[in-house]
C-alpha cells in the first residue's frame, strides 16, 4: 500500500507541479522528475528525506530504500518528454496538422481533433471514454518495455553491484543523505563537510533561481549571458577561445562536478586524456582544410549547425563514430568480455547446473530470462500495431537493449547519460533504410520517431528511466542491506502505476487549466508529423552520409580499448573515457569543464588524504552540493507554482 499510494501522489503532484511552472527555465530545471539534461539527476531521490531530517523521522533501512525506488521510478514519469511531450505532440497533431495525423498517427494512439483541443484551451467536461483506448495503448506500451528494462537489469545486477561493484556515483551522493534518516546502526549525524556542501549548493543555485524570476536581481554567475539552463556557456566568434576548433561549451554548474567527484579516478583520468586527443586531432583536421568557416560558429552551431563540423562532417564525424558505433562497441564487447556470467545464469536458469546461486536475486533467473522474453514479444507486437513489420518491429527492443545497456555502464561509472541523449538513435533507421522510401510509409515514420525519442534519447520518456531506477535501486538495497526481492516489487508496482497516472493527470490538468497557458505546452504543441516526414528530416544525423565506415570503426575503437581496459589494470585510455569526451551531447553540454574540477579534486584527495579524507570529507562535501542544489530546485519551483496562480 505504501508503493502504491507513494507512486499516485508522486505521479500527480509531479506533473501538475510541472504544468504551473511559468517559464521554460524552469520547466526544464525546477522540476520534480529530473534535471541537468544529461546529468538526470533526480530530485524525488532525495526531497523527501531532506524533508524528513529536520523533523528527526526515522525510517527503516527498508521504508528508506522503497522510498528513494518510488521516488526515482516516478520521477522519470513526470517530465519535459513523458508524458507531455510524448504523448502530448501526438495528441496536438490532431488540430496542428489534422491530415497527415490521421495519415501516420492510428485513432488508437490519439483521439479525434474534437477531443484534443481541449488540451490547448481548456474544458472542465473531459470525455473520458473517448480518451480510453490512448490512455490505454500508452499505458500498455510503457508497461511492456518497463517490464523489458527490468529483466535486464535483475539479469545483470548481480554482475554489475556484487561483482564489479559499478559506484552508481548519484545513489552513492543519495545514500549519504538516507542514512541520516534511518534509525538504529546505519544512522548518522549530519557532518561538517556534509553541511559546507549544502551551503555551497545553495548559494550557488538560489541566485541562479533568482536571476533568471526577477530581472532586476544582479546576474551574479552570469546565467543570462550565453548560458543554457544547465550551465553550458557557449563560445562566440569574437572570443580569443574561438580559435579553437574543437572547443564548443563550458560547464560552470557544480552538481555535474559533484557527481563526476565519486567516479573512478581512472575514468576521470581517461575523460580528460580523451578530450585533449579530441581537441589536438579537431585542430589538425582544421588546418588540414576541413571544417571551412567553423570560426565564424558560435559552440553550439559547432555541434548542431550544418555538417561542416566535427561532430557531423569529415574527416572523424565524431557523432556517428562515437554515439552509434561506440554505442554498439560498448554493449558488444561487453557482452563478450562477460560471456561466462551470461553463460551461468542461463545455465543456472534453464538446466539442471546450479552454477550460480539466485536465492537472493530478485527473482529466479529462470523468471527474469521469461520475463525478458516475454516482454520483448510483448514489446514488438506493439510497435507491429504501429504498422511496422514483423522484422523491422523486433530490432526496437534490440535497439534500446544495446542503447542502454551502454548508456548505463556510462552512468553506472559516473553519473552521467553520455551516449543516448540527443537522439543520435536516428543513426539506427538509416542503417536499416539507406535511403528515406518515398513516399513516406507510416513504418518509417513510427521507426524514426521512436528512435529519436523513446528508444534512445534520455531517461525521461519513462521506461528509459525505469532501468536506470532498477539499477540504483538494487544499489540502494545493497547500502542499506534491503532485500533485492523488495527493490524488484517497489519498481514492479511504481512502473505499472505511474505511467497510467503521469498520462491521466496530464490530459487533467491541461483540460482544466487550458495547455495554452503552461510553458511546458510550448514543446507539446507542435506538428510531431512534420518534424519527420519533410523531405531532409534528420538526413544528417548523426552526421553527414556516408558514415557507416565511421560507425564500424568505433565499434572497433571501442572493442580495442575494452580488450587493453580489461587486460592491463593500467592502460588509462578506456571505453568510457572515449566515449564522455567525443559523444556529441556531452559536448553540447560542455562537461569537461566539470570532469577537469572533479579530477583534480579527487586526485588532491587521494594523494593528501588517502582514502580515508575521501570518505569522510570528500564524499559528504559531494553529497552536501547536491543537497543544497536540490533543495534550493525545490524552493524556487515551489515560487514559480504560487507564481502561476499570483503573478509577481
Amino acid at each position: 500500500m505504501l508503493i502504491i499510494v507513494l507512486t499516485v501522489v508522486f505521479t500527480f503532484i509531479g506533473n501538475v507541479w510541472l504544468a504551473l511552472l511559468p517559464h521554460f527555465n524552469l520547466v526544464v530545471n525546477y522540476n520534480l522528475g529530473y534535471v541537468g539534461c544529461a546529468l538526470s539527476l533526480s530530485p524525488l531521490g532525495f526531497l523527501p528525506f531532506l524533508m524528513l531530517i529536520p523533523l528527526k523521522t526515522k525510517l527503516t533501512a527498508k521504508t528508506a530504500a522503497v522510498l528513494y525506488t518510488v521516488g526515482l521510478t516516478t520521477g522519470f514519469f513526470m517530465n519535459l518528454y513523458f508524458p507531455w511531450y510524448q504523448p502530448g505532440a501526438e495528441f496536438t497533431s490532431r488540430y496542428i496538422n489534422p491530415e497527415n495525423s490521421v495519415k501516420f498517427i492510428p485513432s488508437f494512439i490519439a483521439p479525434p481533433k474534437e477531443v484534443t483541443i481541449n488540451l490547448l484551451h481548456g474544458n472542465p467536461n473531459i470525455p473520458w471514454d473517448a480518451w480510453a483506448t490512448p490512455i490505454l495503448f500508452w499505458w500498455i506500451y510503457q508497461v511492456f518495455f518497463s517490464l523489458f528494462m527490468i529483466s535486464i537489469a535483475s539479469i545483470f545486477r548481480r554482475n554489475w553491484i556484487d561483482v564489479e561493484r559499478l559506484p552508481f556515483p548519484q545513489t552513492a551522493i543519495a545514500y549519504e543523505v538516507v542514512r541520516t534518516t534511518i534509525e538504529g546502526e546505519a544512522r548518522r549525524k549530519i557532518s561538517t563537510p556534509f553541511l559546507l556542501g549544502l551551503i555551497i549548493g545553495l548559494v550557488v543555485q538560489v541566485p541562479i533561481f533568482m536571476a533568471l524570476t526577477f530581472p532586476w536581481f544582479p546576474d551574479i554567475y552570469a546565467w543570462r549571458v550565453n548560458t543554457c539552463g544547465f550551465g553550458a556557456t557557449w563560445v562566440t566568434p569574437d572570443s580569443p577561445l574561438a580559435a579553437i576548433v574543437g572547443f564548443q561549451l563550458f560547464n560552470k554548474w557544480p552538481p555535474f562536478a559533484a557527481v563526476f567527484y565519486l567516479a573512478p579516478l581512472s575514468v576521470l583520468t581517461s575523460f580528460m586524456l580523451w578530450y585533449l586527443i579530441y581537441l589536438v586531432l579537431s585542430q589538425v583536421a582544421y588546418y588540414m582544410g576541413y571544417y571551412t568557416g567553423i570560426l565564424e560558429l558560435p559552440g553550439c552551431g559547432r555541434n548542431w549547425c550544418g555538417v561542416n563540423i566535427p561532430t557531423a562532417g569529415d574527416p572523424f564525424k565524431w557523432a556517428a563514430l562515437s554515439n552509434i558505433g561506440g554505442v554498439i562497441g560498448l554493449t558488444l564487447f561487453y557482452l563478450i568480455l562477460n560471456r561466462r556470467y551470461i553463460i551461468s545464469t542461463l545455465k543456472t536458469a534453464f538446466t539442471s547446473s546450479k552454477e550460480i546461486d539466485d536465492s537472493t536475486e530478485p527473482i529466479s533467473y529462470r523468471t527474469a530470462y521469461l520475463l525478458f522474453i516475454t516482454s520483448f514479444i510483448a514489446v514488438t507486437l506493439v510497435h507491429m500495431s504501429l504498422g511496422m513489420s514483423p522484422g523491422i518491429a523486433a530490432l526496437m527492443p534490440i535497439i534500446a537493449f544495446v542503447a542502454w545497456i551502454a548508456s548505463m555502464r556510462i552512468f553506472g561509472l559516473i553519473g552521467f547519460n553520455a551516449v543516448t541523449y540527443g537522439g543520435y538513435g536516428t543513426g539506427f533507421v538509416w542503417l536499416i533504410w539507406p535511403t528515406r522510401p518515398e513516399p513516406v510509409t507510416r513504418e518509417w515514420f513510427w521507426s524514426m520517431l521512436m528512435n529519436r525519442t523513446f528508444l534512445t534519447d534520455g531517461f525521461g520518456y519513462g521506461w528509459p528511466g525505469v532501468m536506470t531506477a532498477s539499477f540504483a535501486g538494487y544499489k540502494m538495497g545493497e547500502l542499506t542491506k534491503t532485500s533485492n526481492k523488495v527493490i524488484f516489487k517497489t519498481l514492479l508496482l511504481s512502473s505499472i502505476i505511474a505511467p497510467l497516472i503521469a498520462v491521466i493527470t496530464m490530459i487533467w490538468v491541461s483540460c482544466t487549466f487550458g495547455g495554452s497557458r503552461f510553458a511546458v505546452f510550448s514543446d507539446v504543441n507542435t506538428d510531431i508529423v512534420a518534424r519527420f516526414i519533410r523531405p531532409g528530416a534528420h538526413e544528417n544525423w548523426p552526421a553527414a552520409q556516408p558514415w557507416i565506415a565511421h560507425a564500424v570503426a568505433g565499434v572497433v575503437i571501442i572493442g580495442v580499448l575494452s580488450y587493453l581496459h580489461a587486460k592491463f589494470l593500467w592502460f588509462p585510455m578506456g571505453p568510457v573515457g572515449f566515449l564522455m569526451a567525443t559523444t556529441g551531447h556531452t559536448l553540447l553540454e560542455g562537461v569537461w569543464t566539470m570532469g577537469l574540477v572533479a579530477w583534480i579534486a579527487k586526485a588532491l584527495t587521494l594523494r593528501i588524504g588517502g582514502s580515508k579524507a575521501y570518505e569522510a570529507y570528500g564524499v559528504p562535501a559531494a553529497s552536501g552540493v547536491i543537497a543544497g542544489t536540490i533543495i534550493a530546485i525545490f524552493i524556487g519551483g515551489l515560487i514559480g507554482v504560487i507564481r502561476f496562480f499570483i503573478p509577481f
